[in-house]
């Protein structure tokens, strides 16, 4: 940006190459090599940090010497890559004039798209330095690797080489659900037309998708024609623009169920105030509103403490010594006025703070708050009361916020790409052909979200989840994502079509945000608590299942946050309809159905809970009931596919997937046609007397004071049968009088053979405690479905038909290691049965008297 000429705008269409070449080296060679700055730059920063933000919306407070600093806007210029001269001679002999016959053509054109050219191989390894736009803009690495992982005699040698092929109406839009509704919207819309280049042959849909997710896709505008009404691809600024998160946050409010927040009501919680003249960190009234900030703490090397200036009677008080978790403790000063009879403590931010921290109160400030929350400063790091009082309700801050900030960089010193010094990684590229343009389209937000650092982490995830108004700065772009629409900055998209008639949601033919489960809000984490039906009720036990499943995927910096970081999510539906107890993190929702004996169904829920498994190592054989499948038997490997054994998390239970390391997996049983055969049982916490398990039934509510102590569950005290090993020879030859059909071995630790793993069972080394079995679903829970459900007759009838799902009637142990009358998870064991009733198996097992087990 040209700061001599403040509210100029510079087109640069016609750039070439080289000198787009110039300004992105210029833009990398003036970002700083640390995100911090001096104390004197810190309160005067240039004019170029903030001309790039825009005016602001004002407030009713005073200006600073910062908001003074920044007199003029300035609009950043824009970058569109757009040349002729330069095209190739292949690329310039290309005959596009059939574009405009397809665009004309009133048949049907499918997923595959129709023929424009034959181009050989030459777009598939395309080199870097090309001087080509098209060529660049045509890139299409992903087809030589798919076409080797094909059977030759399929594509006879792959002859006809590959083709550019025309796809009408965004047939391939990352964010539009490729169903005929979304079909016809963007026919009668005038969506406009993508092309790609293709393989000869079909089977490559996914591949190609893939691909436009991960580099774009290729529009094609002709001149002259009227606009897209619903879907056109516009120009993305070198430079973060509030306006375009303004438009969106404006219609957000619209949105008044799902993403209205509310002020949180946080004991002890404090806010940055940004407008203030040295960034006060003060406390958060219920009339404040507030943005906050979601990021990657990373490792910063040790910052030494600041030093304040006195003026007047003010005595300075330094913090005690600060080690390198704490090196970003506030500077607390107190305040002896002769006034004040009393002793006012007073915080601020340190002199010199990470990048992020510093584009984030840019970022508040453009959008038009005051007040920013950033966990690192408004939480006191060396008070472990407060650190463990306000991060077990960091999901209502979150909730609470007017929208979060998330930065997707590795550490603190990233930055928001387009801010201040970080640049966006690449503009918008456009090659114009006679009566075309064609225009190259960011890559999906989606995929450059699952691919940062910020979704490897543990903390991040309720930061995610619990947010009502998510904005992601991307190397690319901003993505925005409420409670009931997402818009991507490189799409200009038409609200007020895609919405509902009530305007209350996204239309389901737009894909789902990346934290909302369907737009429909039927799998998401959206209103539970007032979704009272029993199928409402499964529908959020599943919901809380996939969550912790994705939540098992993120790392944590600190092993012993693995419940900390997840004591959101337990409050969140413990307070739901489902009253799902997060017993050390297991899910154990409350009966669905109240008629029968309740103490007996909470636990076929929590045999339904300890049921759990890693996604990975499971060896299983559908064929062991053939005695002629001897060879391949013996050969059964137990891979471990491309993820490493899971390990375990000392300090926390083994029967909890918290005491582990590694991914779980989705649980696809219902949870109602479970029967336990756990007696006996009561729950010891780490802090508290135990509890008979009966005691779950008698709480009319969860507290939060019971939430935590429910995360605090170390060990569980039952009885139980024990399987004879000795009728588990499964891999020789199954025995005749028990009707077993597949056997399912899943450990997160032990043996890497069937043939081990029996042996360890005869030794006693392993012990399978049968926790219950499964079939047909309970009477009384299906009746109480079908009761509750108001929908029309057919609806009704699909609705219950996916309850009369039935399983095969199996029995379900855990696999567990005793040493000195303790035992230890080790895995799951799970035998299905044939044609038979639950009781009938057990019988044949003789599973004899119970025993008594202390589970750790």
């Amino acid at each position: 940006m040209d700061s001599r000429h403040p509210g100029k705008t510079i087109s640069t269409t016609g750039t070439s190459l080289s000198q787009e070449r110039i300004r992105t080296n210029h833009l990398q060679q003036s970002q700083p090599t640390s995100g911090s700055t001096s104390e004197h730059n810190r309160r005067n920063p240039p004019v170029s940090q903030h001309s790039v933000l825009g005016k602001r919306t004002q407030h009713d407070s005073r200006e600073t010497s910062r908001d003074r600093s920044n007199p003029t806007n300035k609009r950043p210029r824009h970058t569109c890559l757009s040349s002729t001269n330069q095209l190739c001679d292949k690329c310039s002999g290309i005959p596009w004039d059939k574009i405009d016959q397809w665009m004309s053509y009133k048949g049907r054109i499918d997923w595959h798209g129709k023929l424009v050219v034959n181009v050989g191989k030459r777009y598939r390894n395309v080199p870097p330095s090309t001087a080509c736009p098209l060529c660049r803009q045509l890139h299409s690495p992903w087809i030589e690797p798919f076409v080797k992982s094909l059977d030759s005699s399929q594509w006879k040698g792959n002859y006809f080489g590959d083709r550019i092929h025309i796809f009408r109406h965004l047939r391939h839009l990352t964010h539009v659900n490729d169903f005929q509704t979304s079909m016809n919207v963007l026919r009668k819309h005038n969506a406009p037309y993508h092309i790609a280049v293709v393989p000869f042959g079909r089977g490559w849909r996914d591949n190609l998708q893939a691909h436009i997710a991960l580099h774009g896709m290729v529009v094609v505008i002709p001149k002259g024609r009227p606009q897209s009404e619903i879907f056109s691809p516009q120009q993305v600024s070198e430079k973060f623009d509030p306006n375009v998160a303004l438009q969106w946050l404006e219609f957000c409010k619209h949105h008044k169920n799902l993403c209205n927040p509310k002020s949180p009501q946080v004991n002890g919680m404090k806010v940055i105030d940004c407008d203030s003249e040295d960034w006060i960190i003060r406390d958060h009234h219920p009339v404040d509103k507030y943005v906050a900030l979601s990021y990657v703490w990373g490792s910063p090397a040790p910052v030494k403490m600041p030093t304040l200036a006195l003026t007047g009677n003010e005595t300075p008080q330094r913090e005690k010594s600060v080690s390198n978790q704490t090196s970003a403790m506030v500077v607390k000063t107190t305040y002896c006025a002769a006034a004040a009879p009393e002793n006012k403590s007073v915080s601020r931010l340190p002199n010199e703070i990470p990048l992020t921290i510093r584009d984030a109160i840019q970022v508040t400030k453009a959008l038009g708050y005051r007040f920013l929350w950033v966990d690192k400063y408004c939480i006191d790091q060396s008070s472990e009361t407060e650190k463990q009082q306000q991060c077990s309700r960091m999901g209502d801050i979150y909730a609470g916020s007017q929208v979060t900030i998330f930065a997707l960089g590795s550490d603190s010193s990233y930055g928001l790409p387009g801010v201040s010094s970080r640049p966006r990684s690449r503009q918008r590229q456009c090659t114009t052909i006679g009566e075309y343009k064609f225009i190259s389209t960011m890559p999906d937000p989606h995929i450059s979200i699952s691919q940062s650092k910020w979704s490897t982490r543990g903390w991040t995830y309720q930061e995610g989840l619990f947010s009502t108004r998510r904005l992601f700065f991307t190397d690319y772009q901003i993505y925005f994502e409420c409670n009931a629409m997402n818009c991507v900055e490189s799409f200009k998209s038409n609200l007020k079509i895609l919405h509902i008639q009530t305007g209350q949601r996204f239309r389901a033919y737009h894909r789902a945000g990346k934290f909302i489960c369907g737009n429909s809000n039927k799998y998401s984490h959206l209103d539970v608590k007032r979704n009272k039906a029993n199928h409402r009720k499964i529908d959020t036990i599943r919901r809380c299942q996939y969550y912790i499943q994705e939540y098992t995927k993120r790392e944590l910096t600190n092993k012993d946050d693995v419940l900390n970081a997840f004591a959101g999510l337990a409050r969140f539906y413990a307070i739901t309809t489902a009253k799902i107890a997060s017993l050390a993190g297991i899910p154990i929702p409350f009966p669905i159905a109240l008629s029968g004996d309740v103490r007996r169904v909470h636990l076929d829920h929590l045999s339904y809970a300890l049921a759990w498994k890693h996604h990975i190592h499971r060896f299983t054989e559908p064929k062991l009931k053939d005695p002629k499948n001897l060879s391949v038997r013996r050969q059964l490997p137990w891979t471990p596919y491309d993820n490493p054994m899971p390990q375990r998390r000392k300090g926390f239970p083994s029967w909890s997937w918290a005491g582990w390391f590694g991914e779980i997996g989705l649980r696809e049983d219902l949870p109602y046609c479970w029967t336990s055969y756990l007696s006996s049982v009561r729950i010891g916490f780490r802090r508290d007397d135990p509890k008979d398990f009966a005691w779950l039934t008698e709480l009319a509510q969860y507290k939060h004071v019971i939430i935590q102590r429910l995360l605090t569950a170390v060990e569980l005290r039952f009885d139980a049968y024990v399987l004879n090993p000795e009728k588990l020879e499964f891999w020789e030859l199954p025995s005749r009088q028990i009707p077993s059909k597949t056997i399912h071995v899943n450990l997160s630790k032990g043996p890497c053979s069937l043939e081990k793993f029996h042996q360890k069972l005869v030794d006693r080394e392993l012990e399978c405690l049968v926790i219950g079995t499964y079939g047909e679903p309970r009477e009384d829970v299906f009746k109480a479905i079908q009761a509750a459900d108001k929908k029309a007759p057919k609806a009704r009838k699909g609705r219950i038909g996916l309850f009369e799902r039935r399983e095969p009637d199996a029995i379900i142990c855990l696999v567990v290691y005793t040493v000195k009358e303790t035992s230890f998870r080790r895995g799951l064991l799970k035998i299905e049965f044939d044609g038979s009733r639950r009781e009938c198996p057990l019988r044949a097992w003789d599973l004899g008297p119970k025993r008594s087990f202390i589970l750790r």
